[in-house]
């Protein structure tokens, strides 16, 4: 039997029967087969970070992150909840039961790792600074004393507070990407500090001309998320996402919405 066959018996198996049940008056299902039970997933999206997630005229959560859940959904074999979430809600949305677990383009660091579960990642961009052409910014000493922009909650905003003393930075924290890119088309600041993928998708829509990449400080995997007590979910998405990488699923989906083949993605 090849990989792929073994994966697709075990995302059946594991949809059908795994898990324990959860506790009387639990807000959010435990395992898979309380999801299953309950015959609807509840699962958390990013918006206000095209091309991984967005809203559109319908009010209806649109891009990768959207997709992606789509696709678990249909391996669950039951409709799908999206919860629209902004990324300082994404955690707390988690914790609180509001939501079964994220498909929120959440990177998987030590500190987030003390309080929640991730999976093996599903996605991954470069995060680098953005500026207006006329800027000489090369490295991180370049842009020492001015106004930078971030998303408030992200990951990337970690790598400016750790600088924003050293080089006396002006941190200003939005909400979302889509806020941070304006941001920075606008004048409000001097340069921002976000993903690729987010950063093109918002320059390309606004058909925006003299705004370059600097330099790309990191590479970011992106993990589903669960709460510490959903071994069992988190188990079962490793699985799923693992199919989609071998189904060629996640890569149609990375083709669609970022505009290339899915990345070789780590695991752990």
């Amino acid at each position: 039997m090849t990989s792929f066959k073994t994966l697709r018996l075990a995302v059946a198996t594991l949809a059908l029967g795994v898990g324990l049940a959860a506790s009387a008056g639990q807000a959010s299902a435990q395992t898979v087969q309380d999801i299953v039970n309950r015959g609807k997933a509840r699962i958390g999206v990013l918006i206000g970070a095209p091309p991984y997630g967005s809203v559109d005229a319908q009010g209806n959560a649109v891009g990768y992150d959207a997709d992606v859940a789509a696709v678990v959904g249909k391996y669950l074999n039951v409709p799908v909840e999206v919860v629209q979430l902004t990324p300082p809600a994404r955690i707390p949305a988690l914790e609180s039961g509001k939501v079964d677990f994220l498909v929120a383009t959440l990177a998987p660091t030590p500190e987030r790792a003390k309080s929640v579960l991730f999976t093996i990642p599903y996605s991954m961009f470069q995060p680098g600074i953005y500026a207006h052409k006329d800027k000489n910014i090369k490295s991180w000493a370049d842009l020492k004393g001015m106004k930078v922009g971030v998303n408030r909650g992200s990951s990337v905003e970690h790598e400016l507070t750790s600088r924003e003393k050293e080089l006396n930075l002006t941190v200003m924290r939005f909400e979302d990407d889509a806020t941070v890119m304006m941001a920075l088309f606008t004048g409000q600041v001097d340069a921002i500090a976000g993903p690729d993928a987010q950063a093109n998708a918002a320059m390309k829509a606004r058909n925006v001309t003299d705004v370059e990449q600097k330099f790309i400080f990191a590479r970011q995997p992106n993990s589903m998320t669960v709460r510490k007590d959903q071994t069992d979910l988190r188990d079962w998405l490793n699985t799923v996402i693992a199919y989609m990488k071998l189904s060629g699923e996640l890569d149609t989906i990375s083709r669609k919405w970022v505009g290339i083949p899915l990345p070789e993605l780590p695991t752990f």
